[in-house]
Parts: structure tokens; sequence; C-alpha cells
């Protein structure tokens, strides 16, 4: 990492294991079948500081590249011999402005472009996404919209989504109340994140319907005694246009800046019959 926020990274993996066939029928016929097997990856990325150009543009990029190698070996009887290459390159550039208002508060629009290649064995093929957003940030009170659509794509996909925000904020040192509400229609989160994590798999086919989603919050933050935190019961609904729902109840506990606790449980109501979870999340920042 540099002085200025840039960052350069690269790995490099290596990994033995082994194969073993244990069906009967094979085994009864010609033995237990091994076969030993490797893995190899190499990999390169990095970040640019974000630029600030004229009229205070900000503008970040980062990109990486990669490539892969599975292999099985030849075991002499039944087992082939099987090799698996993989290759991907990613980019990403985002840019925003922020304008101060008279009343106090900001405004800020945000684009976004993204673009991955991946060549090789299994999914192939290019993709790129565009997105953006605007917010309104005042008095601890931020409300905003975001857009994103696949603009370019392999096969015959179809993706876009849109959505909205409004969140308050609670005041200083996270006491009083905070509301967060958010509509979404569609695949409306970062298309940057979904390209760049998880490909082109299992995007919707051109007709299907898209989903419409609320999620709502509201909590409120109380000091905890000898101002040794803040502790936020919170509680969240969300609503799907297909009928389901979530129903989420907990508390998140701050010890100063660096260390957080969460503790939470949810029921989720579908057509598939309800299901239940808990979590509990701990975050140390140092």
């Amino acid at each position: 990492s540099g002085p200025d926020g840039s960052r350069l990274w690269g790995a490099l993996g290596y990994g033995e294991g082994r194969i073993e066939i244990s069906d009967d029928e094979l085994m009864e016929r010609f033995g237990i079948q091994k076969a030993g097997s490797a893995f190899m990856g190499v990999a390169v990325g990095g970040s640019v500081a974000p630029l600030v150009l004229s009229d205070g543009l900000v503008v970040s990029l980062r990109g990486s590249g990669e490539a892969t190698r599975y292999s099985v070996r030849d075991n002499g009887s039944q087992i082939a011999a099987v090799r698996v290459d993989t290759r991907r390159v990613r980019l990403a550039a985002e840019a925003g402005r922020t304008w101060a208002l008279p009343d106090g508060g900001t405004l800020t629009p945000s684009l976004e472009v993204g673009a991955r290649w991946d060549g090789g064995d299994g999914e192939t093929g290019a993709g790129m996404e565009l997105g953006g957003g605007l917010e309104w940030v005042s008095d601890g009170l931020s409300v905003g919209a975001r857009g994103r659509a696949l603009m370019a794509h392999r096969g015959a996909v179809e993706e876009w989504g849109v959505s909205g925000s409004a969140r308050l904020s609670p005041g200083s040192g996270g006491r009083g109340w905070s509301f967060a509400l958010t509509p979404r229609w569609g695949a409306s989160e970062s298309g940057l994140a979904q390209l760049w994590d998880e490909g082109m798999a299992g995007r919707v086919p051109p007709g299907a319907t898209a989903a419409a989603r609320l999620e709502t919050e509201l909590g409120y933050g109380f000091a905890l005694r000898r101002g040794s935190g803040v502790v936020t019961p919170h509680a969240g609904f969300g609503y799907g246009a297909d009928g389901a729902r979530r129903y989420r109840l907990g508390t998140r506990f701050a010890f100063g800046p660096g260390f957080t606790v969460g503790l939470e449980a949810e029921r989720e109501e579908d057509a598939a019959g309800p299901g239940h979870g808990a979590r509990i999340d701990l975050r140390l920042r140092w």
C-alpha cells in the first residue's frame, strides 16, 4: 500500500490432493480407484488512489488478473488425466462529485462502470455493467436512488434494477433514533460487485419478472453507564412482491469506535414455509 492509498497485491497458490471413487460396482470390478490431483494459481491486482480532477470530480480505478490450473493425474486404470485451466481479467472505474448546498447539506451524483472477461475452460465470455446514483445528505438524513443495467453480456440475458433509500443516522456517538427504508425493484445491488465476484452465472433470462422488495429497520441508541459504550436495540421488516416476509429483532453493542458486538434473530416466511435463524457479529478494528 502506498502513502496516497494506492494498492498493489499478488498471490500464488499450490495444493495437492487425491481423488477416490468408492462406487460399489466399480470397486467390485476394478478395485478402489485413486488418483492424485493438484491446483496451481497466480493472481495480481491493484487500485489507484482516488484521483481528484477538476471541479472536485473524484475517480477511482481498480483491476485484477488471475489464472488457475486444476489437474487430475491418470491412475493407469479407470481415472483418466484431466486438466482445467481458467483465466480472468476484471476492471472497474467509479466517479463521483459532491456539491455543497446552501442549507448545509450535500448532493453527490456517482457513476460506475465494470467489465469482466473469463477465458479457458468452463464459463467463458465478457460482460460490462453500467450504474449510477444520486444521494442527498443533510443533518443526519440521507435520501438516495441508484440504478444499474447489464449493458454487454454473453448469452441471452437481461438484467437491470433500481433502488431507493432513506436513512436517519443516530446522533453523536451513535445515540438516538436511527431509521432505514430501502425499496428495490429488480437486481438493484451494485453491478460492479456482482460482476466482480460472481460473473455471468445465473443471470436472469429475458422476460423474467423483476423482483420487488422493501426493507425497513428502526433502532434507538442508548448510552451505557459511565460512557462505556452504546447499546442499540433494533427491529426490521422485509416484504417481497412474491409474498415473502422477513422479521428481524436484535441489539448492537458498541464499545468505543473499534469494537462492536451484534446479536440478531430472524424469521422468514415464503412459499417454502417459515425459517428461523440467529446471528452473532463481532468486529474489532485497530
